[in-house]
Parts: C-alpha cells; sequence; structure tokens
C-alpha cells in the first residue's frame, strides 16, 4: 500500500490521508476519470468526529454497528470484529454516534 502524505505504513491513517493499493496510480493514469462528489459537510465533519469510536450506521438497506475507522471523501469504513466495511455515504440515511 503506498500513502502519499505517510510515511509509516504501521500507523493508523488519519482523515484525509489515503491509502491506496499499488495499481490505483496506473488504473488513474489509464482512466483519467473527472468526477464531482456531492458533500454534505456538517455531516461529513460529524463523522470525522467520530473516527475510532464505535456507531451505530444506518444505510438504505441495513443498520450495522461497528467501529468508525475511516472517512473518506465518498465512502466510511466500518470495521467490524476483522471485517472492513466500505460504505457510500450517500447511502447513510443517519448514524447514531457521539458527537
Amino acid at each position: 500500500m503506498h500513502s502519499p502524505r505517510n510515511q509509516n505504513h504501521n500507523l493508523a491513517v488519519p482523515p484525509g490521508q489515503y491509502k491506496y493499493s499499488n495499481h490505483f496510480p496506473q488504473v488513474m493514469q489509464q482512466l483519467s476519470p473527472t468526477y464531482t462528489v456531492a458533500t454534505e459537510p456538517v455531516f461529513f465533519d460529524h463523522l470525522l468526529m467520530n473516527v475510532g469510536k464505535s456507531i451505530r450506521v444506518v444505510t438504505l438497506n441495513d443498520t450495522l454497528e461497528g467501529t468508525l475507522s475511516g472517512v473518506a471523501i465518498d465512502h466510511i469504513q466500518l470495521t467490524i470484529g476483522e471485517e472492513h466495511y466500505h460504505i457510500r455515504i450517500q447511502h447513510i440515511s443517519y448514524f447514531v454516534g457521539k458527537p
């Protein structure tokens, strides 16, 4: 895994600093994608305040409870046991956590 800002790969990556696979830069160069992401700044900020904490996420399909282990501009990572769920932010109805 590469990390553009964090050179120590053994540490958790703070919000706004992302790890990606070795294939990601090659794919991006081949595809040259351009896209926009609609964001809700206050909701996004509340998610960031809960990184590392246990939260309950209610999505369009299910309710999941676990540790919010990452927040990116388009998705969150919720860790439940050994599993890491990547949930698109637009699929979240609401979450329950501590502000």
